[in-house]
């Protein structure tokens, strides 16, 4: 199918790019394109107004103080990889977006555009929510900062208004006393679907885990955490999370049941809920892994 006809913009600030998509009837904000251009080419979404932001200051930035990481929503999967802020700091954050697509994808798709389309799927989603990321939103009356756990609605549905962008993703740090990671199953060994995945981050203080946090992708309408599996591993000591104890198996069966999958073509609903359980294991255990001891 050819594109059909639409009027390309190319502002030089975010008000500009506010104010074009409020007058706009069905305008959309473009930066990757990955999914917003196949999706008008298939028929799926027309738009009379396409609203590119790559002309605009500060957004494929990443950067840090004493506190925060500070990732902006044109940052590609690519420039994530090779990050060495994000290497240093979030490694499981670059494994998420080393696993999207391919090469070509990862060298134009966003984590913002990642983020924005709201898919149950979407790879930086899991270790983002782990991490408790915060998004910065840019709209017509100025800014406002939303926990990432709140800026997912349903699937493809996320809290922005009509003329909001996403700008900046924010991580607090964590100490070398924490590790993260990220996980996924698909039907194949490259350009592939999640069929389920799972992020965790795990503090480890005095030998014990203090805090936790599990997350599972594409087995609930959002990227979902799961408050009992994190839950389950607080107090734990490392020998009764070391590999194969029951405390680890106990967690990634947590999960499992608190995921909502649905039956599609990549796979039933059960099937996913047993790759749940199991993805959660490795994630708990290669978190655990990159704590430094």
């Amino acid at each position: 199918m050819i594109i059909p006809d639409f009027k390309y913009h190319r502002p030089e600030t975010l008000d500009e790019a506010c104010r074009l998509l409020d007058e706009s009837p069905n305008g959309a904000a473009i930066a990757g394109g990955t999914d917003l251009l196949v999706e008008i080419k298939q028929g799926l979404r027309q738009h009379d107004d396409i609203v590119s932001l790559s002309k605009i200051d500060g957004l494929r930035n990443i950067t840090e103080d004493e506190e925060n990481i500070y990732i902006g929503a044109c940052v590609t999967h690519h420039e994530l990889t090779g990050s060495e802020i994000i290497q240093r700091n979030i490694p499981a954050l670059a494994d998420a977006a080393m696993a999207i697509g391919n090469r070509q994808v990862r060298n134009v798709g966003t984590i913002g555009g990642n983020l924005c389309t709201c898919a149950s799927c979407a790879d930086t989603g899991p270790v983002l929510l782990a991490y408790r990321a915060v998004t910065k939103i840019a709209g017509p009356n100025g800014t406002r900062q939303m926990p990432l756990s709140d800026f997912f609605i349903f699937h493809h549905k996320s809290i922005l208004e009509k003329s909001e962008l996403l700008t900046k993703i924010i991580i607090k740090k964590t100490g070398g006393n924490t590790g993260g990671s990220f996980i996924k199953f698909g039907l194949r060994q490259a350009v592939t679907i999640s069929v389920a995945s799972a992020a965790a981050r795990i503090t480890i203080e005095d030998g014990k885990c203090t805090d936790a946090c599990i997350v599972t992708g594409a087995v609930a309408p959002t990227p979902m955490i799961s408050p009992k599996a994190g839950k389950s591993l607080i107090g734990k000591s490392m020998d009764e999370l070391s590999e194969g104890s029951s405390a680890i198996d106990e967690a990634g069966q947590l999960a499992a049941d608190e995921s909502v999958p649905i039956d599609d073509i990549r796979g039933t609903a059960e099937y996913r809920k047993d790759i749940a359980k199991e993805l959660t294991i490795r994630a708990i255990i290669k978190a655990l892994e990159r704590i430094d001891n």
